[in-house]
């Protein structure tokens, strides 16, 4: 079993080390040893990302495990998000996600069935809802920058009202 982590900015000005340390000091806090920490500084909104590609095509393996910092550090599509960590599932590799501290948790050494199922459930009730608060923050972020554009095109056109004016 191989550790590895992945983080993501979604531009170049921004800059990867919190992520980056984030993950060496938890896996440093717990005595776990880290293979490597793959990055990409682009946008969330799909997975077509170069390094994270390498990372789930050519590196993560069964029973291999991947860390990241938080949920849209992954992704910002809802949708895609989810079909990205039931491929992890389905391939037997385990997702920490820190900011979710159940995620962090060994449930498959739980002794009572009912417990494991419980807590399976709360970490997918958790990361759907972070994955739907990812998603409504980049629409947020479009629809203000829209706005935005569309302020400015009309005081450069001389269509802005005067009771509209900021």
């Amino acid at each position: 079993m191989k550790r590895y982590g992945y983080h993501r900015t979604s531009t170049k000005e921004q800059h990867l080390d919190r992520g980056i340390t984030e993950i060496q000091n938890y896996c440093i806090s717990n005595n776990l040893e880290l293979e490597k920490i793959f990055t990409d500084q682009q946008t969330g909104k799909n997975f077509n990302r170069p390094r994270y590609q390498v990372l789930k095509e050519d590196v993560l393996r069964s029973g291999d495990e991947l860390i990241i910092t938080e949920v849209d550090r992954l992704g910002r599509n809802k949708q895609e998000t989810l079909k990205e960590l039931q491929y992890y599932r389905d391939n037997n590799i385990r997702v920490k996600i820190l900011e979710l501290p159940t995620t962090l948790m060994d449930i498959s050494k739980l002794d009572n069935a009912m417990a494991r199922m419980l807590m399976e459930t709360i970490n997918n009730m958790l990361i759907e809802l972070y994955a739907a608060m990812a998603q409504a923050e980049i629409e947020k972020k479009e629809k203000r920058q829209r706005e935005g554009i569309q302020a400015k095109k009309s005081v450069v056109s001389g269509m802005i009202m005067a009771d509209q004016q900021p």
